[in-house]
C-alpha cells in the first residue's frame, strides 16, 4: 500500500524523521482530491493516496499570527494572550514545539514563514533557521538542508513553510505577487460562484460591519459577480504554486532516501472565503475559513487512501501532542489537544464531540467583534459578540454551506440553548474572560453563576 523509495519501512519502536509542510490561507477545499474541479493538485493528491486525508480538520483561530502561535505550543489564543496580528515579541516560551523536539534529540529546521510572532524564525524559537520568510528558494533550502546541513545519524524535525496562497490577499488588493503574477484567462474559463455566495437571510450583522470598515484591507468592496469568479480562478492558481512546491519536497525525499522513514504533515493556519458569503481572506467563522487540509502520510503506520471525514481535529491544539507521541517526546502536562496516532495509525475512535473557534477582528471603533464558534459532529453554533442575528446554527449535515440560520427558528431552540450551555462552559473553564460577558446564556443559568459572570468589568 505505501511503495515508496527510499529506506526501509520504519519499525514501531523507532523515531520518524519528521516534515511538516504549511500554506497560508488554504481552504480545505482546494484539493482536486476532495472532487473540486476548478483546481489541479496532483502532488497532494498523491499524498492523500499514500496516506490519510482529515476532512474535519479546524483551526483554533482564522488568522496568521494567533493560529500559528496556537499551532507550536499546543495553547489557545486567548491562554497565549495573542488574538491579533499586530502581536510582537517572543511569547510562545521553552514548551513550543521547536524547543520541545529539539530537547527531545531531534535536528529541527525551519525554511519559510513563521508569523509567530515575527516574520522569521530565530534561533532561540528551538529551529535552525534555514531559509527566511518567502517562498523563493525554500524547497532548494530544504534540499541543502536533508542533503549536507545535517547529522545524518540524528532525526530531523523540518518545518516548510509557504506564503501562498495568502498572496490572494495582494490580488484582492491590486497590489503586485510577491512570486510572480499568475495566468488570466476568459470568463468563462473560471469556476462559478459557489452555491452559498452572496449575503444569506439573518447573517450577523457584525460580519458585514466589519467587511465595510475594512475595505481597504480585504479590496472586494466593489466586486461584481464576474470579479469573483476571477478572484476565485486566482486563487486556484495560487493554490497550484503551492502543490508543485511541495512535489519537489516530496521529490526531494524520494531523492534522498528518506521517503520511508520520514512522518509527512500537510496543513494550513487558516482558509480563505473563496467567494462563499461574498467572503474574502479570514477572520470570520465560516468553514471555508476555519476547516483546512490535513493530510498525513507515514509509510508502514498510517494507512494509504484513507479518508477520515468523522474526526474533529483541532489542528493547533493537536499537532503538538501528536508529533510529541511521534518522537517519544514528553510534552507538557494539561494541553487541551490530544495525539492524533491512535485514530490515524490504529483507527480508534478520538472521544471529542465538540471543538472550539476563536476571532477577533482590529477595532476600527469600539466595541470590537469577536467571535466563537462550537463545532459538533452535526451541529455548528457561532456568537458575535454584538449586533442583529449575532447568534447561528447551522446544521452542517444537511446545510454545509451555511445558508439557513436555525437561531431563528423556534423548534430549535433546545438545541440551540444546549450549545449556549457547552459554549458557556468551555468558556469559565478555559479562563476566555474576554467573549465571557458577551455570551448568550442558556436558560437554566443560576443567579450565582451570572454574578460571578456580570462581576467583570466590561
Amino acid at each position: 500500500m505505501n511503495d515508496l523509495p527510499g529506506a526501509a519501512s520504519v519499525g514501531a519502536g523507532e523515531r520518524p524523521n519528521i516534515l511538516l509542510i504549511m500554506a497560508d490561507q488554504m481552504a480545505a477545499h482546494m484539493m482536486s482530491n476532495t472532487g473540486n474541479p476548478d483546481i489541479s493538485t496532483p502532488a497532494l493528491d498523491r499524498l492523500a493516496a499514500e496516506g490519510t486525508r482529515m476532512d474535519r480538520a479546524y483551526v483554533t483561530f482564522p488568522l496568521c499570527v494567533p493560529a500559528r502561535s496556537s499551532l507550536l505550543t499546543g495553547q489557545y489564543p486567548h491562554t497565549l494572550g495573542l488574538t491579533s496580528n499586530d502581536a510582537s515579541g517572543d511569547a510562545l516560551g521553552p514548551d513550543s514545539l521547536g524547543h520541545l523536539l529539539s530537547g527531545g534529540g531531534y535536528q529541527c529546521a525551519y525554511a519559510g514563514k513563521w508569523h509567530a510572532t515575527r516574520p522569521s524564525a530565530q534561533a532561540g524559537d528551538g529551529f535552525e533557521p534555514i531559509k527566511d520568510f518567502g517562498d523563493r528558494g525554500l524547497t532548494t533550502a530544504v534540499d541543502q538542508f536533508l542533503t549536507s546541513g545535517r547529522d545524518p545519524n540524528c532525526p530531523f524535525f523540518l518545518v516548510a513553510s509557504f506564503d501562498d496562497p495568502h498572496t490572494i490577499c495582494e490580488y484582492a488588493r491590486n497590489q503586485p505577487l510577491y512570486y510572480g503574477d499568475t495566468p488570466t484567462t476568459e470568463l468563462a474559463n473560471t469556476p462559478n460562484l459557489p452555491a452559498n455566495f452572496g449575503h444569506q437571510p439573518f447573517e450577523p450583522e457584525a460580519l458585514r460591519t466589519e467587511q465595510h470598515e475594512h475595505a481597504k484591507v480585504y479590496g472586494t468592496g466593489g466586486y461584481t459577480p464576474e470579479d469573483w469568479r476571477h478572484y476565485r480562478y486566482t486563487y486556484a492558481r495560487l493554490v497550484e504554486r503551492v502543490d508543485a512546491r511541495v512535489g519537489e519536497l516530496l521529490e526531494i525525499l524520494d531523492r534522498t532516501g528518506r521517503a520511508r522513514d520520514t512522518l509527512v504533515i500537510f496543513t494550513s493556519d487558516h482558509g480563505d472565503g473563496d467567494g462563499s458569503h461574498s467572503w474574502n481572506q479570514k477572520t470570520a467563522l465560516f468553514e471555508e475559513i476555519v476547516r483546512v487540509p490535513f493530510l498525513v502520510r507515514w509509510p508502514g503506520r498510517v494507512p494509504a487512501g484513507r479518508v477520515d471525514s468523522g474526526t474533529l481535529v483541532s489542528v493547533c491544539l493537536d499537532l503538538l501532542p501528536t508529533l510529541a507521541q511521534a518522537a517519544q517526546a514528553r510534552a507538557t502536562a494539561g494541553l487541551p489537544g490530544r495525539s492524533l496516532l491512535p485514530v490515524l495509525c490504529d483507527g480508534e475512535r478520538l472521544d471529542r464531540e465538540r471543538l472550539v473557534v476563536q476571532t477577533s477582528f482590529p477595532a476600527v471603533t469600539a466595541p470590537a467583534t469577536r467571535g466563537r464558534a462550537v463545532v459538533e459532529h452535526r451541529y455548528k453554533y457561532v456568537l458575535y459578540s454584538w449586533g442583529r442575528y449575532r447568534e447561528q446554527l447551522h446544521d452542517l449535515q444537511s446545510d454545509p454551506g451555511e445558508m439557513t440560520n436555525l437561531a431563528v427558528e423556534s423548534r430549535y431552540q433546545g438545541e440551540l440553548d444546549r450549545l449556549r450551555g457547552e459554549l458557556l462552559r468551555w468558556a469559565r473553564s478555559g479562563g476566555d474572560e474576554e467573549m465571557l460577558t458577551r455570551l448568550v446564556l442558556p436558560q437554566d443559568t443560576d443567579e450565582v453563576a451570572r454574578e460571578e459572570i456580570y462581576v467583570r468589568p466590561y
